[in-house]
């Protein structure tokens, strides 16, 4: 895919984030300005406001590295700041559960970058489940990987297919190109990604070389 293209779908795949706590956002703001609005009304927009606000945050916090570029480099990542931005993530979603476990702390932002993004890919099948992210070595592999595990999860056969390189059936737009975009992420560092769709679950499992001594 050209690069300006890439930009053009990455771009709309970070839009669409940020849209979705932006509307109950903007709906509570207008019913805390109206005047008409009794006082349960306006708790109630209150409530939804802070909501939608920390929801934001929370996305564009955790965009920021996986997609922004402030993570490009093979410096050490920090797991204690990365938990609090995965555990940030998920507390705001009542309908998927994190399971967080890194057995290493071997771990390259970049790497970590790949492992965020694969994350990103897991929470719809997570959808009324859990989400497990993981790290371990494996001699001297690291071995990054995310299941979905709920009465929804599966992969797509738009997943597969832009895992594989191959344009979806509906195109690149509508987060489509997640995957993509993903699988390029680990080849640059030597990972190779793969799926797994066993029963009741899915999963996405990403492979290479230890890059921190």
């Amino acid at each position: 895919m050209e690069s300006s293209k890439l930009a053009s779908y990455v771009a709309s795949r970070i839009c669409h984030d940020i849209a979705s706590p932006l509307t109950p956002l903007m709906q509570s703001c207008e019913m805390l300005f109206d005047d008409s609005m009794g006082a349960a009304m306006k708790a109630e927009g209150e409530k939804t406001l802070k909501h939608a606000i920390a929801t934001l945050e929370a996305k564009l916090r955790f965009l920021r590295f996986a997609i922004g570029s402030q993570a490009i480099n093979d410096g050490q990542a920090n797991t204690n700041e990365m938990r609090d931005l995965f555990q940030k993530l998920f507390a705001l979603n009542s309908k998927v559960e994190l399971e967080w476990r890194m057995d290493t702390h071997r771990i390259s932002n970049r790497q970590m970058r790949v492992l965020m993004n694969m994350t990103l890919m897991m929470i719809d099948p997570a959808h009324k489940g859990v989400c497990r992210v993981t790290s371990r070595e494996d001699g001297d592999q690291l071995v990054l990987d995310v299941q979905a595990v709920g009465p929804l999860a599966n992969l797509k056969q738009e997943v597969e297919d832009a895992l594989a390189g191959r344009e979806p059936q509906g195109g690149w737009g509508g987060g489509a190109v997640q995957p993509y975009f993903t699988r390029l992420l680990a080849e640059e560092i030597g990972f190779v990604l793969e799926s797994r769709s066993p029963q009741g679950a899915a999963g996405l499992s990403a492979r290479g070389p230890v890059s921190i001594a």
